[in-house]
């Protein structure tokens, strides 16, 4: 089970904190009005969360709904991290479907019929175990910035919790995605899955430029035929759609942050000229960039 959380407006971090009990301990049991996040660092945690029940290990971060009874269910030695939040939207996201589906740092997901794939939104597992070393130290870290501040007595030390939660959500999405990725991509090997990434990152950074399929094919060393095959399976688009989508997002970010013309836009975000940019803006928006720009349909 995953959830969808917007991360544009900041949380309310009711509490933070870093708790080790001494000899083995267990939860008691409580119905909560706030999402908790729990984040294990030693030892381990059993937990039953409705009629589900959970075994935590070192390394696992998990997720606790609100309005539903958790308890533990047996004693244990542990020592974690967790936080009590409320105030950004979160909902249950599952769709049906391969890992490429559900989660993929590619591909982003659906939103209103709409691939999303900025940082507005990120999708959290219920329970994901941090693999990376690297990563559990970025969390602790982050907690620990947190807690420290709180005890200094800050002024404003809630608004920082925020925004430390906030990097905290982001390093466990990413490392959900990580983790559905490599779960998805066993069987692909692994010079075509860095390939892909290189792609990615190119059309990303080069999307202003005239790009052509034996470009990408010399460039990468890979016959473009089956790149394209491979990318279309883990992003849901070709290559060259997936190169349009990233265009109109830029033409997007210029026509409500710039006073450029409509033909400057088209130059800065690859398209031959004005009016074939206002073709594919208006065929991948609904509407033109005129009233796009205007802000009077959101998107």
């Amino acid at each position: 089970m995953q959830f969808l959380c917007t991360l544009n407006s900041l949380p309310h971090v009711s509490f933070m904190n870093f708790f080790s009990p001494k000899g083995q301990w267990s939860q008691f049991r409580r119905q909560n009005g706030e999402y908790i996040l729990y984040y294990l660092m030693e030892g381990a945690m059993y937990l039953r969360e409705g009629d589900q029940e959970y075994a935590l290990k070192a390394g696992d971060v998990f997720l606790l709904q609100p309005g539903l009874i958790h308890e533990g269910t047996k004693a244990a030695e542990c020592a974690y991290y967790f936080v009590h939040f409320s105030n950004i939207c979160v909902l249950p996201f599952e769709t049906e479907g391969s890992p490429f589906d559900r989660q993929n740092p590619f591909r982003g997901f659906e939103k209103g019929g709409e691939v999303v794939r900025d940082m507005e939104y990120c999708l959290i597992p219920k329970l994901l175990h941090i693999h990376s070393e690297k990563a559990r130290a970025q969390i602790a870290e982050c907690f620990d910035e947190a807690i420290e501040k709180a005890k200094s007595g800050a002024r404003n030390y809630r608004v920082f919790w925020g925004c430390k939660f906030l990097e905290i959500l982001m390093l466990i999405a990413e490392n959900g995605a990580d983790a559905a990725l490599e779960a998805g991509n066993s069987q692909l090997p692994l010079r075509t899955m860095r390939r892909i990434e290189e792609l990615i990152a190119f059309l990303n950074e080069h999307y202003m430029e005239k790009i052509t399929g034996k470009q990408l094919e010399d460039m990468l060393g890979m016959n473009f035929d089956y790149l394209n095959r491979t990318f279309r399976k883990l992003t849901g688009r070709t290559i060259f759609q997936y190169l349009a989508r990233v265009r109109i997002n830029r033409a997007k970010e210029l026509l409500v942050t710039t006073d450029m013309k409509l033909a400057e836009i088209a130059l800065e975000t690859g398209f031959s000229d004005e009016f074939y940019l206002s073709r594919q803006f208006k065929k991948h928006t609904g509407i033109s960039p005129a009233l796009y720009s205007k802000g009077r349909i959101e998107k």
